[in-house]
């Protein structure tokens, strides 16, 4: 059984909480969001990507965007539609009361698919540090990526899991994933199109700027703070998950605070990147 629910009215006996159920679930949770085709196909599509345009085109560029940029967008997206559809599964079967008699209280299940969607972050992580050390040891870098270069697509990607979570359980249809795909696609392209630092607020930032020869001549960083950017990110992933937790938590107080420290995290950390 997937660990989404909506409300669960009051049931009679005990409920375990905590860990001892939480722990479990995002076990569960997790690899079946590992193995989920949506998830499986992008992150084939990252390393055909990323091994076919390295062995073809060993330049700098390439180097760099197989550790910064593809990351972020593949599977970054394709992280968005996957947790969706596993978070929301129940719900679209219609079988939520199936779930009633499971010794979690559906606070602890969201928790627990929140948790799941930190395991495919863990593993871009560790293939971005893969990546990294081979074109690091092959002299492909001119200025080499900083550590919050390398954090900017796990990070995404967890954000993409968690705004999943957080979409399927308020509205929890078989086209919400979809949708929401294809809106941060959009909205990435819209907004790295747009002149000044104003990139700086889409998830995946380009962050070398390149010659015109080509666009393959290093020129450096653009203006802006990738650590911040980081931060950024992190508050509007903290956002997601904590949204996702009022929709199902019986004290909602604390799970709306807890949303709006994350928003007002991103916003000054939103600010604090800027040039």
């Amino acid at each position: 059984m997937s660990a989404v629910a909506l409300p669960a009215p009051a049931t009679r006996g005990v409920r375990r909480t905590g860990a001892a159920v939480v722990l479990p679930l995002a076990t569960v949770e997790a690899r079946r969001l590992l193995l989920h085709p949506v998830m499986l196909a992008g992150i084939a599509v990252f390393l055909v990507h990323t091994i076919s345009s390295t062995l073809t085109d060993p330049t700098p560029r390439t180097a760099f965007s197989a550790v910064v940029d593809l990351p972020s967008f593949v599977p970054g997206v394709f992280a968005i539609l996957a947790a969706n559809l596993v978070a929301s599964r129940d719900v679209r079967a219609g079988s939520v009361e199936m779930l009633t008699p499971a010794p979690a209280r559906p606070a602890p299940r969201v928790g627990a698919l929140c948790l799941a969607g930190l395991v495919p972050a863990v593993l871009m992580q560790a293939l971005v540090l893969v990546l990294w050390a081979w074109h690091l040891a092959l002299e492909r870098y001119v200025d080499p990526p900083t550590a919050a270069h390398l954090l900017q697509g796990p990070v995404t990607v967890a954000g993409a899991c968690l705004l999943g979570v957080l979409l399927a359980v308020w509205v929890p249809t078989r086209a919400t994933g979809i949708i929401a795909l294809v809106v941060m696609v959009a909205l990435n392209v819209w907004l790295g199109g747009r002149e000044g630092a104003v990139e700086l607020f889409g998830p995946m930032v380009h962050w070398p700027e390149w010659g015109l020869m080509f666009a393959r001549d290093w020129v450096g960083f653009i203006p802006g703070s990738p650590g911040w950017h980081v931060v950024y990110l992190l508050g509007l992933t903290a956002a997601a998950g904590a949204g996702a937790l009022v929709r199902v938590s019986d004290r909602r107080t604390p799970a709306v605070l807890a949303t709006l420290a994350a928003l007002a995290l991103a916003v000054v950390a939103g600010i604090a990147q800027l040039p």
